[in-house]
């Protein structure tokens, strides 16, 4: 980790080192549409690789791996999950440049991912002819596959930087970042204050570095907001209503090498209790635990006597 001046007791969370490691995503989602009530429970496997730490920021490549649905209140939850895993088999092998604030720079493997887009292409037109409704789909991907800007979006927002890097990576602790994305209905952006603290004072010793991150909207939510955000919904219980919003996380993390041991995301909208709201808490798990530890010194009285030896050796060309 680094520490931003000798003298600056603010320290920063960074990744220092280059890492494999495995994780266990569970996604466990509520959302609440007039008489609809969706709950599912998902798991997704990733495989994160840290390969080279620049100036600029880091090299990550991240295979994911598995995303299954364990559970669901809605059998048809099961075909659209397995109709949107078609779709991310294209995003399963991600090559990127990340900033240090863990924000997306680059997707460097975007003719990869336009090859997979034509595999699954050719598969999905071979069926279009009985579901009229695919055709369009098949058009509208296609537009965004062709489009390397479209591709960068799309990898931008992946639930990934949210629930790996979210909203600590790369700043000054206690700190505060302001943040503007997507509600969860994902009708309209919210402004975001958030306020990032630690548990304990970051040791440059290392150990486990405990976040927490806390936001706060700043959004005004007017009505032409509520409006763009909610009016397509057919809800007349809902008209006027302003949403109560929650983004909260807190993470675990190995504070010499900066790699996620675990975490806990927590996003919440409410525009009526009964008629329309929505919850998302991603829970994440890496398969090793361990905080990489500081070599101890060797002593002089645990050296060998051939080492001894060479060291008190003298020569004219040291």
């Amino acid at each position: 980790m680094f520490w931003n001046s000798a003298e600056n007791t603010h320290k920063k969370i960074q990744i220092s080192r280059c890492f494999n490691e495995r994780y266990l995503v569970t996604q466990t989602s509520e959302i609440v549409m007039s008489s609809l009530v969706v709950k599912t429970i998902t798991e997704f496997r990733w495989d994160v690789r840290v390969l080279k730490i620049t100036d600029e920021g880091y090299q990550i490549e991240l295979l994911s791996l598995d995303n299954v649905l364990k559970e669901s209140n809605n059998p048809n939850m099961r075909d659209l999950n397995a109709f949107n895993n078609a779709f991310k088999r294209m995003y399963s092998e991600l090559n990127m440049l990340v900033g240090k604030d863990g924000q997306l720079i680059e997707v460097k493997n975007i003719s990869e991912i336009q090859r997979k887009w034509s595999q699954v292409k050719s598969e999905m037109e071979a069926i279009q002819t009985r579901h009229d409704n695919m055709k369009g789909i098949i058009a509208l991907n296609d537009e965004l596959f062709n489009n390397p800007d479209n591709i960068k979006a799309a990898v931008k927002g992946n639930e990934f930087f949210e629930v790996f890097f979210n909203a600590y990576l790369g700043l000054s602790l206690p700190g505060g970042k302001n943040i503007r994305k997507k509600s969860l209905f994902a009708q309209e952006n919210i402004s975001w204050s958030y306020a990032v603290t630690t548990e304990n004072p970051l040791s440059p010793m290392g150990g486990k570095a405990n976040i927490s991150i806390v936001g706060h909207a700043t959004e005004n939510f007017d009505q032409a907001w509520i409006k763009n955000a909610y009016g397509s919904f057919p809800i007349t219980e809902i008209a006027g209503h302003k949403p109560q919003v929650r983004d909260e996380a807190s993470y675990q993390i190995d504070y010499r090498s900066g790699r996620v041991l675990n975490g806990l995301v927590t996003k919440e909208e409410v525009v009526h209790p009964e008629f329309l709201k929505a919850k998302m808490i991603y829970e994440i798990m890496a398969d090793n635990q361990e905080v990489e530890q500081e070599p101890n010194p060797v002593k002089d009285t645990e050296r060998t006597p051939e080492e001894t030896h060479e060291k008190g050796r003298f020569s004219l060309l040291d």
